[in-house]
């Protein structure tokens, strides 16, 4: 359960209810705990209380006991009835002989009807030693009320013992005591606890009502107060589903307004950001042209529309003609300052409803809607004509900028996106093959449409290679020249078909056109690294390098999804090369950049394909994140031959060590041309000679020459 989903418990929570719920509880409890201590409180000073006044009590007890003694008995015990009945607490007065026998007892009202059982032997013995004490009593609580006491006391007379009054010393003088029974005085207390207890339920009432109200107004000032909060409620939970465009209520309060600031300038600096993340991913950062994913969607619509409204729409692919001769000639940056020229020149020549994209490189797509063929033809002739009134001067020398279209018209029948794509681009390279800088338009007759039907059935067969794991790898060795020895691999694409395994030369092409790339990127890299995993029990420094395109470094997620591979298999990075275009190594785009640098924090190594075929890749050594370099072919086959040919390598090799890369030479197909290398200090060799490409990664044995073992 997401924090988003409306079912979460959570979400039905008030703040006011949990924020007075809470004062409400620690009042009841800190109440509570009031209430209990006030009850202990108050029931242990009543009890101390009653323990002193029955103290108190004690001194009274001669008088009570005046019947003892006194000659007018009844006299007395009218007075004692006159002093009980001003104390309620004393239920009865009872008097005993000096056997403890009962002899009468008395209550508030007159004598009672019962008389006082008669006090036991034990009482008898004690009470008898307290004559005379100078405490003279003995209070006893009892056990069935702890609101009921009984206060017991002897009742005795004192007389002096001397010869003659008058010689009488009364500091010295002995007295003597004579006991004359006993008397008891009951107590209690419980009409003191009985208006206690209904005074301590009022309070408490009293306190729950306090309680309540309590609540109640704390619940208005506080629901009053965060009115202006709950408002920005529904505000909140359309930002959190992703509204950016909202106005916030205003409030009175300062907390609240601060709330409000924070959120507008969070919400524009999400507009803002959403608005350039849906720039970037739509748009091409070198021209500001939109994308190829765009494109795919823009086509994909244009086509559907054509379906439902029986319109036509023309596809132009359009490949710049001079493009690797200006960016090889006057280097990279020269490069791109012309493709900018050529977009901006391209989208003043077609209509302003018309959609213009990047598709890549030096090519680029524009989808006309709602175009007649005669239409189309005449935009695609601007196009033309504006390109060539296109000039670039760089370092003194003066470009004139041409270009190849390939024109793809549809409109009713049900083509996909790449299909369309493709057939543009098929017209492109019929444009370049008959002679460049004109418009072709793509015909479902002849050779074109012999092209794209074996462009479409090599498309269904990778797209059910990648479904049903129909791609292998095979494994061609790298010798180390200068000890013979072979750990390094590189892992080549493999087709199956019913006819055997075909190389990428027949397919990849289609693979291009019909935008499978990155998919086969993907697959090749989890085939090495699961092969890395399964040989590194045979071959425990087994190292395989593998050839992307440069489709797989426009997607963002290729670092982490090597990452992820490399993890799930437990292998090393440092086991991995992978080698790239030199093109895409010297472009060096933001993304190209964050790629490549995330690959190398995972220990991969990266190598150049095939190079030396551009006029200004030395200059590019210096920046180049790369750790190995492969010479291209085209100057190895006739190494033996060409004066020209060796010392290009010669000068490959002497680079790459000053610059701390190593070298790998293709193509070596002899034992002279292995030599050669060794002379030149080339490092890997990789060919016929050393070893064909198998299914597993096999032990090589490769005759060295004289020259190469005594190096």
């Amino acid at each position: 359960m997401t924090p988003t989903d409306s079912s979460t418990p959570w979400r039905s929570r008030s703040l006011v209810t949990e924020v007075l719920g809470v004062q409400l509880a620690v009042a009841a409890l800190i109440g509570m705990i009031a209430l209990i201590g006030l009850a202990w409180t108050s029931g242990s000073v009543i009890r101390n209380n009653l323990e002193h006044w029955a103290t108190q009590w004690a001194s009274e007890l001669n008088e009570l006991g005046a019947p003892f003694y006194l000659a007018d008995s009844t006299e007395s015990v009218l007075d004692i009835e006159r002093f009980v009945a001003k104390y309620p607490e004393i239920e009865r007065v009872s008097w005993y002989d000096a056997n403890g026998r009962a002899l009468q007892s008395l209550k508030e009202s007159g004598p009672a009807e019962t008389i006082a059982e008669a006090l036991d032997t034990r009482s008898v013995a004690e009470l008898a030693t307290l004559a005379g004490a100078p405490r003279p009593y003995m209070l006893t609580q009892d056990a069935a009320s702890t609101q009921r006491y009984r206060l017991l006391g002897p009742i005795w007379t004192e007389s002096l013992a001397g010869d003659g009054l008058f010689d009488l010393d009364l500091k010295s003088a002995k007295t003597s005591t004579h006991l004359l029974g006993f008397v008891s005085v009951d107590l209690d207390f419980s009409s003191y606890q009985s208006v206690f207890l209904p005074r301590l339920a009022l309070a408490s009432a009293v306190l729950l009502a306090l309680l309540g109200i309590s609540w109640a107004c704390g619940r208005w000032f506080l629901k009053r107060a965060l009115a202006p909060l709950s408002a920005l409620q529904n505000s909140i939970a359309r930002l959190a589903a992703g509204e950016a465009d909202l106005k916030f209520p205003d409030s009175p309060h300062a907390e609240l307004r601060a709330i409000v600031t924070a959120l507008d300038n969070t919400t524009h600096a999400l507009r803002k950001r959403e608005s350039h993340l849906l720039h970037l991913a739509n748009h091409d950062q070198l021209t500001g042209l939109h994308n190829r994913h765009r494109l795919i969607d823009e086509l994909e619509a244009a086509i559907a529309a054509s379906i439902s409204d029986n319109t036509k729409c023309a596809l132009f692919f359009v490949d710049l003609d001079q493009f690797k001769y200006v960016n090889d000639t006057c280097g990279h940056a020269s490069g791109d300052h012309l493709l900018q020229l050529a977009a901006q020149q391209l989208r003043y020549a077609v209509r302003p409803e018309d959609f213009v994209a990047r598709f890549g490189g030096d090519e680029f797509v524009v989808l006309l809607r709602n175009v007649s063929r005669g239409d189309a033809k005449v935009v695609a002739a601007n196009v033309l004509e504006l390109m060539r009134g296109l000039k670039h001067v760089e370092k003194e020398q003066v470009f004139h900028l041409q270009c190849s279209i390939g024109v793809a018209a549809f409109g009713g029948a049900r083509f996909s996106a790449q299909e369309v794509i493709a057939q543009a681009d098929m017209a492109c390279q019929t444009a370049k093959a008959h002679g460049r800088n004109r418009v072709e338009f793509y015909s479902t007759a002849g050779k074109q449409s012999e092209q794209m039907a074996r462009d479409i059935d090599w498309m269904n067969r990778l797209r059910a290679a990648l479904e049903n794991d129909g791609l292998e790898l095979h494994y061609q060795p790298l010798l180390h020249i200068k000890t013979g020895k072979v750990q390094h691999y590189e892992a080549l694409l493999r087709l199956k078909t019913e006819h055997g395994l075909v190389s990428p030369p027949s397919f990849l092409p289609a693979a291009v056109r019909f935008g499978l790339m990155a998919d086969i990127d993907r697959r090749v890299l989890r085939l090495v690294v699961r092969a890395l995993h399964e040989f590194r029990e045979t071959h425990p420094d087994l190292t395989l390098s593998v050839n992307l395109s440069g489709f797989a470094f426009e997607d963002d997620s290729l670092g982490a999804y090597v990452k992820q591979l490399l993890k799930e298999h437990d292998v090393s990075g440092e086991r991995l090369m992978i080698e790239i275009t030199e093109q895409l190594a010297v472009r060096f785009a933001a993304n190209t950049d964050k790629q490549i640098a995330l690959l190398r924090e995972l220990g991969c190594r990266l190598a150049v394909d095939d190079f030396g075929t551009g006029y200004s890749s030395f200059s590019y050594l210096k920046r180049l994140p790369v750790d190995y370099l492969k010479i291209d072919g085209s100057f190895i086959r006739g190494l033996t031959r060409d004066k020209v040919d060796q010392a290009m390598v010669r000068m490959v090799g002497e680079v790459a060590r000053a610059a701390g890369m190593q070298t790998v030479a293709e193509y070596v197909n002899s034992a002279a041309t292995l030599a050669l290398l060794a002379k030149y200090g080339i490092d890997y060799a990789q060919g016929f000679y050393v070893g064909k490409a198998t299914a597993r990664p096999e032990p090589v044995e490769v005759a060295l020459p004289h020259a190469v073992r005594t190096r």
